[in-house]
């Protein structure tokens, strides 16, 4: 094959590795430029919640194995409710007949973080206390990047009118970002990971940073965990390369005082949300949704798992 030909072949593979990117809603740029500066992102879900109904056989089975079983330490024990702790603390369990009646809602509620148990913890969870409920389901999943690099230079925002609130860390620089209210189908959490270890007396990070992205999604809106962040940006705008001092002015302010944002009309508001992304080379959602769609079978299959009668994922 001669030269020419090599370039034409490399040139039209580009534009078709382009082309596949852009079907996804990806810019193209953006990704090719990040990928260049930041690490792609560790990946998986931190929190799992899931509800269901014991029926009254079923209720006194489970209590009767769970007031034996040395995994699990019980209490606040009655005919219509019990709460424990299963597999050295890692699971709370709860079931409440009576408040679910009057609540409308499902008697018992399995808590737990999948990435705390190991292999046979989860088949254990799995058979001797999730496969006991009926009509049961997820009520919370939290999907957690983690990047090993300093977010708190990044300037993150959303395109949906959400309340953001922001902690600074002793030197002066942003260390947690919430998106959201805690009781919300949907709630964002940007931190110093690293850190909130260090505070907790927790293991120690042996990389230089680690900040965590994590999305935690409740009720209906955990059907939509592999669609559930395109609103937010964690950009790296450059200001100074606006042209007009004015504009500059605007996003310097905009960056650095938030409180800015709500005294602007909201067509206003969205002409600098666009400018901002315009000016910035990197924006982490982007490297966030690519991460997403490498893992989202991976992810499918733990949550089939729990729902399901199906083997172990390899």
């Amino acid at each position: 094959m001669s030269k020419k030909a090599e370039e034409i072949q490399a040139k039209q593979s580009l534009e078709k590795e382009n082309s596949n990117f852009s079907k996804t809603g990806y810019s193209n740029s953006r990704l090719n430029r990040h990928i260049m500066y930041t690490p792609e992102p560790k990946l998986h879900f931190d929190a799992m919640t899931i509800v269901g109904n014991l029926n009254k056989n079923n209720a006194h089975k489970l209590s009767e194995f769970m007031s034996i079983a040395p995994q699990i330490r019980l209490w606040d024990i009655l005919q219509t409710k019990f709460k424990a702790k299963a597999l050295q603390e890692k699971v709370y369990i709860e079931y409440d007949k009576v408040k679910a009646d009057a609540w409308d809602r499902r008697n018992m509620r399995v808590e737990f973080n999948p990435n705390k148990l190991t292999h046979e913890e989860m088949l254990w969870l799995k058979q001797n206390i999730i496969d006991y409920m009926e009509d049961d389901g997820f009520t919370r999943l939290d999907l957690a990047f983690d990047f090993e690099d300093d977010l708190s230079d990044y300037y993150a925002m959303t395109d949906k009118s959400v309340k953001k609130t922001i902690f600074y860390g002793r030197n002066g620089k942003p260390e947690t970002k919430y998106f959201g209210v805690r009781d919300s189908d949907r709630f964002i959490r940007i931190y110093n990971k690293k850190q909130e270890r260090k505070d907790n007396a927790d293991i120690e990070v042996m990389s230089e940073h680690l900040w965590r992205v994590e999305i935690e999604l409740k009720r209906d809106m955990v059907d939509y965990w592999n669609d559930c962040f395109n609103d937010l940006h964690i950009l790296k705008p450059d200001w100074s390369s606006l042209e007009k001092v004015k504009d500059q002015a605007m996003i310097y302010m905009l960056i650095h005082e938030e409180s800015t944002w709500g005294k602007l009309e909201r067509r206003t508001k969205n002409k600098y949300r666009e400018m901002l992304k315009s000016i910035s080379e990197i924006d982490l959602t982007d490297l966030m949704k690519l991460t997403l769609k490498e893992n989202e079978k991976q992810l499918q299959k733990q949550i089939e798992f729990w729902q399901r009668e199906f083997r172990f994922w390899e």
